[in-house]
C-alpha cells in the first residue's frame, strides 16, 4: 500500500495568512500593555497615559501601524513555523518555537525601525539644528527606548505563540510533510 503524499504548501500558505492576520493585532493589543509592565513606576505613568489618551482613536492608529509594519514579520513568521513544523519531530515543541520566530522577527523589525531612526536624527542634526537633534536623541534614547524596545520583541514573541495555538487549534498543520517515505514493500 503506498501513502498519500502529505500535504506542505497549502498548510503552508495557510499558516502563513493565519500568523500575518493574528500577529500584528494581538501585538497591538498588548504593546502598551507589556511597555507600562516593562517600565520604572515613575515612566510607566507617562507611558500609560499614552494608552488612555483617546482610547478608541488610540487604539486604530495603534492597529493600522501594527499592520503596517508587523505584517511582514509575522508572515514571515508563520513560513518559518511551517517550515519547523514540517521538519521538526513528533515531539518537538512547536507553539514555544513560534514565540522564539516571532521574537526574533520582531527584534529584527526593531533593528530596521532603529536604523531609520539613526538616519532620521543623522538629517535632523544636519539638516535642521543641533537642538532639534539632541531633542531626538534624549526623547528616543536611555532606558524608554530600551523598554519599547523589549515591548516590541515580548508582543513579538507572544503573538507568535499565540498564532501557533490558533493553528493548532483549528489543525492546520504540516507535521511531518518533509519526513521521508517509509519504504514500500517491507
Amino acid at each position: 500500500m503506498s501513502q498519500p503524499p502529505r500535504r506542505f504548501f497549502l498548510p503552508t500558505i495557510g499558516l502563513t495568512l493565519l500568523f500575518a492576520a493574528l500577529g500584528p493585532a494581538i501585538g497591538a493589543a498588548l504593546f502598551v500593555a507589556i511597555a507600562v509592565a516593562l517600565e520604572t513606576p515613575a515612566a510607566a505613568q507617562a507611558v500609560g497615559h499614552f494608552g488612555s489618551l483617546a482610547p478608541s482613536f488610540a487604539r486604530t492608529i495603534a492597529l493600522v501601524l501594527a499592520y503596517a509594519l508587523g505584517a511582514g514579520p509575522a508572515a514571515a513568521t508563520g513560513f518559518l513555523y511551517a517550515l519547523w513544523d514540517a521538519a521538526a519531530p513528533a515531539g518537538a515543541p512547536r507553539s514555544l518555537v513560534a514565540a522564539l520566530i516571532g521574537g526574533a522577527m520582531t527584534y529584527c523589525l526593531f533593528l530596521w525601525l532603529a536604523s531609520l531612526g539613526a538616519s532620521f536624527e543623522a538629517t535632523i542634526w544636519t539638516d535642521a539644528s543641533p537642538a532639534a537633534g539632541r531633542w531626538a536623541k534624549a526623547a528616543f534614547s536611555g532606558e524608554l527606548g530600551a523598554t519599547l524596545r523589549h515591548a516590541l520583541v515580548a508582543c513579538g514573541a507572544v503573538a507568535g505563540l499565540v498564532s501557533a495555538m490558533a493553528a493548532n487549534l483549528i489543525g492546520l498543520t504540516t507535521r511531518g510533510a518533509l519526513a521521508p517515505a517509509p519504504p514500500e514493500g517491507g
